[in-house]
């Protein structure tokens, strides 16, 4: 043991097996996380104890996750978000969907308590963008033409992670109910946005100015600066430091000179970046990886199989052919760095547990990813022999229905296009409703304020009010009318008939769709209490309402197209 020796040394032996560590991954050509996983946890005072200084541990992780989140704010690009579409939009939130639900009831089955078995779904249902990037690159893969989609849904994944991040970070010991905790996360992120909103602008200018009047180093000093001073205001809003540093990155990332500025601050992001993995590392006690490694290996492997399965899926069913589909759900299937960092930041009864599950799913999903994406032949081969034909002839309709529908609902698909008509011709409606429930308000006002007591009686007043209630049912009608074409476009979008089809077929089709979706939206509220989800998940029966209003209404379409072929 090391235990006397200086925080210097010590510090010294950071920036030693920081070095060590990527050079081994270089060497096994794994990405660098994983040799500095491993040699964290090997030279961390849970084992060999050379580093032993708990607070520069601390230091280190705690810097790390800022100034990670704060790389990954200059890499996030709402461009890049519209760009992606609505297709990364849902392959995105179904993906890490049955992620988190598979991985949470898996926490459950293994004893875990509910706040910590949020935790592993957060975890689990996460992919790395820079394991995928740093995988696909070493391997001569990164003009696939997948790779656009899969960097789409990572952006989206990472902004989904800083919510976890910014949810999990505000979980103490405090009786308040998962809602509470949630409106507290609200409030905080609502302080901080007009904040962020307040200094966006001037922010920008200054650092504008400043490049252009001064050496790129004050520029450097000047962005990290506005770093920790997003990361105090979050720390003070009881949020994570690390959002304050997403936010100060997308500053950055606003710039018309940011490709500039990030070039001359990422060597120094990502030293820190591996000093974070590396303090990690050491933050994991090898006794608990051994003593809880079917927990481990169990979570591990279930993120293997139903990430690739579903992103798989997802692909396919989305219009992409089986070879791109294969690619993309091999290199999804590495855990990301976010689930890290969400470990490190939950400070639960199982955080030591967490964080050693999470760095063996990581280093273990690296190494799957770059075995699935070497052998991506074998797996095609084994797709075409294995898979039923009857499967592949059944997944094709659906395929094609599912693409039509993310077309349709996409920016300038069918439903958008109506929506926007509709809405501009509803908007005039509401204001002039607005404007009556003014003038009624205003005018009975004036009959008490300036009319004598024997002209301002109860009767003028209700005579009053209703005609003004006249006028609003009036203009309610008219908006009814309104939303027809709407509701037209919305069932027409969901069932999906060919125009030719029989309206009997169609009838009966869409009978038996709205009643499963029926039947499931009534049952919600007992499959989220025997899954024991939390009851945020209990929304999911209005959608389930609405997807079955859009088949019934469907049905009265089709009952006039019999009606009128029958005469």
């Amino acid at each position: 043991m090391l235990g006397e020796v200086s925080t210097v040394s010590q510090f010294s032996f950071f920036i030693i097996f920081a070095l060590l560590g990527t050079v081994l991954s270089i060497k096994l050509r794994q990405p660098y996380v994983v040799g500095l996983l491993i040699f964290g946890m090997l030279s961390g005072p849970n084992a060999l104890g050379i580093i032993v200084d708990e607070q520069l541990i601390s230091t280190f992780s705690e810097l790390g996750a800022v100034l990670l989140l704060f790389a990954v704010g200059i890499e996030f690009s709402l461009p890049k978000i519209m760009k992606s579409g609505l297709k990364a939009v849902v392959i995105t939130i179904l993906k890490m969907g049955v992620l988190f639900l598979v991985s949470y009831e898996a926490a459950l089955f293994f004893g875990l308590d509910l706040t910590s078995s949020l935790v592993v779904g957060a975890m689990f249902s996460i992919t790395s963008t820079t394991i995928l990037f740093k995988l696909v690159t070493e391997k001569g893969m990164a003009k696939n033409p997948t790779l656009s989609l899969l960097f789409s849904m990572l952006i989206l994944e990472d902004v989904a992670a800083i919510a976890a991040l910014t949810f999990f970070s505000t979980i103490g010991s405090s009786a308040a109910t998962y809602e509470d905790k949630l409106l507290s996360v609200f409030l905080s992120l609502g302080f901080l946005g007009v904040f962020y909103s307040l200094i966006r602008k001037p922010a920008e200018r200054l650092i504008v100015d400043l490049t252009s009047s001064l050496s790129l180093e004050i520029v450097v000093f000047v962005s990290f600066s506005l770093c920790l001073v997003m990361s105090m205001i979050a720390d003070f809003a009881g949020l994570s430091p690390a959002i304050g540093a997403f936010l100060a990155g997308s500053i950055i990332s606003g710039l018309p000179n940011s490709r500039k500025i990030e070039k001359a601050i990422r060597p120094l992001l990502m030293m820190f970046a591996s000093l974070f993995f590396l303090s990690l590392g050491m933050q994991v006690d090898p006794k608990i990886v051994l003593s809880n490694l079917p927990f481990s290996i169990s979570l591990t492997i279930l993120f293997v199989l139903v990430c690739f399965a579903s992103v798989f899926a997802l692909l396919y069913l989305t219009g992409s052919k089986s070879e791109k589909a294969i690619f993309g759900a091999s290199a999804a299937v590495v855990l990301g760095e976010f689930s890290l960092i969400i470990a490190s930041t939950y400070k639960g009864e199982h955080s030591g547990l967490l964080i050693a599950a999470g760095s063996f799913g990581v280093v273990a999903t690296a190494i799957v990813s770059s075995f699935l994406l070497d052998r991506q032949k074998v797996i095609i081969r084994m797709k075409e022999r294995l898979a039923p034909s009857w499967l592949q002839s059944s997944s094709r309709p659906l395929a094609s229905y599912t693409s039509g529908l993310i077309k349709d609902f996409s920016p300038n698909g069918a439903f958008w296009k109506v929506s926007r008509l509709c809405w501009a011709c509803i908007s005039k409606k509401l204001a002039h409703i607005a404007a009556i429930a003014l003038a009624v308000f205003l005018v009975r006002q004036a009959t008490v304020m300036f009319l004598p007591p024997s002209i301002a009686t109860p009767y003028l007043r209700a005579s009053i009010l209703t005609a003004g209630i006249l006028a609003v049912i009036y203009y309610i009608y008219l908006i009814l009318l309104d939303l027809r074409p709407l509701a037209d476009t919305l069932s027409r979008t969901i069932t999906r008939h060919k125009s030719k089809s029989a309206p009997e077929k169609a009838i009966l089709r869409d009978i038996l769709a709205a009643v499963i979706l029926a039947f499931l939206a009534f049952n919600v509220h007992e499959i989220v209490f025997y899954l024991h989800l939390p009851k945020i998940f209990l929304w999911v029966d209005e959608l389930l309402f609405i997807t079955a209003a859009a088949f019934l209404w469907d049905i009265l379409i089709q009952a006039q197209r019999l009606r009128s072929g029958a005469k």
